[in-house]
């Protein structure tokens, strides 16, 4: 099957709902904390015209499982992909077997800023609100055309408010995902 414009995926599961612990695989009800759990990688089973990545893993955004639009049956889902960007574009990036990502439309994946923990002390009782976080990170990837932005992988990045969207990379990274429009400025390295 050879779609026009869309990437064709296949979804086994919508949502994950196991958790490995201590050798040992645990179930969890997803449906409490739904978004959080959704599936937003699969294998790439049709590539659109100018593509040849079937086999390689897509990321996408978390409404395609959600959309009955998309579901095409068998398992199979469509992502749609405009090589321009914008809200219509749910196609993020693209691994190959090497671990290699390219990045789509106007998508970049940014490293969430580290945590601070407190250290304790055992004769004083810690109590803390948790802050609001940094709205910075580490820029890892973005497309090859956004040299406009003058930034590079590894740029320390700020960007805008509810932008950054969690996914988990193949190889277990959490990175947030976000437009290249949403970055508001560059620290240099």
């Amino acid at each position: 099957m050879k779609p026009i414009t869309h990437f064709i995926v296949r979804i086994p599961k919508k949502f994950k709902d196991e958790v490995s612990f201590n050798g040992s695989t645990i179930k969890i009800v997803s449906k409490f904390n739904e978004f959080e759990h959704r599936v937003n990688k699969a294998e790439i089973i049709g590539s659109p015209k100018g593509f040849d990545r079937n086999g390689d893993i897509l990321y996408f955004h978390h409404h395609v499982v959600m959309e009955q639009m998309y579901n095409i049956g068998d398992e199979l889902y469509l992502v749609n992909h405009d090589p321009l960007g914008g809200y219509g574009n749910h196609a993020i990036a693209i691994e190959d077997k090497a671990g290699d990502i390219t990045m789509l439309g106007d998508w970049c994946f940014v490293a969430p800023p580290v945590e601070k923990e407190e250290e304790p002390d055992d004769s004083v009782i810690i109590l803390s609100i948790k802050e609001e976080p940094e709205l910075e990170g580490v820029l890892l990837t973005l497309p090859s055309d956004s040299e406009w932005i003058g930034a590079k992988s590894g740029d320390m990045v700020g960007y805008t408010k509810n932008s950054e969207y969690e996914m988990e990379l193949n190889n277990g990274d959490k990175v947030y995902r976000m437009r290249t429009t949403e970055l508001v400025y560059v620290k240099k390295n």
